[in-house]
C-alpha cells in the first residue's frame, strides 16, 4: 500500500489503548456534515453539534474548539452571536459546496472501508486468542 493511501485510510479511525476516537480531520468533515444536515436555514449552538455528530464525543472540547474555528476562518461555517452571548453556527455556501461535490462522497468511503465485517471481527478474535 503506498504511503498516501495508508495516511488516507488512517483518517477515520485511530486506537488509543482500547478507546477508539476519531482523527480530527475525520471529525472536521463529519460536523461539516451535520451542519450539511442540520443547519442550512436554522444555525445551531455547539451542544447540538457535539452532541448529535457521529462519533466526536470522544473528542476533547479543544480539540472540538480549533476545528470549528479552523471551519469558520476558511470560511466552510460562519458564527452567529445572540444578544445572551451564545454563539450558533451554520454552515456557508462553501461549506455546502465542498459537502456536496466530495465531503459525502469521502465519509461514506471512509465509514465502508472501516466498518468491520463479521469475518474480520472473528480474525481479530482468532489473533487475540
Amino acid at each position: 500500500m503506498r504511503p498516501s493511501t495508508e495516511r488516507f485510510l488512517s483518517l477515520h479511525i485511530m486506537s488509543s489503548g482500547s478507546k477508539k476516537r476519531f482523527s480530527s480531520e475525520y471529525t472536521m468533515l463529519s460536523i461539516l456534515e451535520y451542519l450539511y444536515v442540520n443547519s442550512q436555514k436554522i444555525p445551531v449552538s455547539k451542544y447540538n453539534i457535539i452532541t448529535n455528530t457521529r462519533g466526536i464525543k470522544q473528542q476533547r472540547p479543544d480539540r472540538i474548539n480549533v476545528i470549528m474555528d479552523m471551519l469558520e476562518k476558511n470560511g466552510y461555517i460562519k458564527s452567529v452571536k445572540t444578544s445572551s452571548n451564545i454563539i450558533y453556527y451554520q454552515i456557508s455556501e462553501n461549506g455546502i459546496d465542498a459537502y456536496s461535490k466530495w465531503i459525502k462522497d469521502f465519509l461514506d468511503f471512509a465509514r465502508e472501508v472501516n466498518r468491520e465485517s463479521p469475518e474480520r471481527k472473528k480474525q481479530t478474535m482468532v489473533l487475540l486468542t
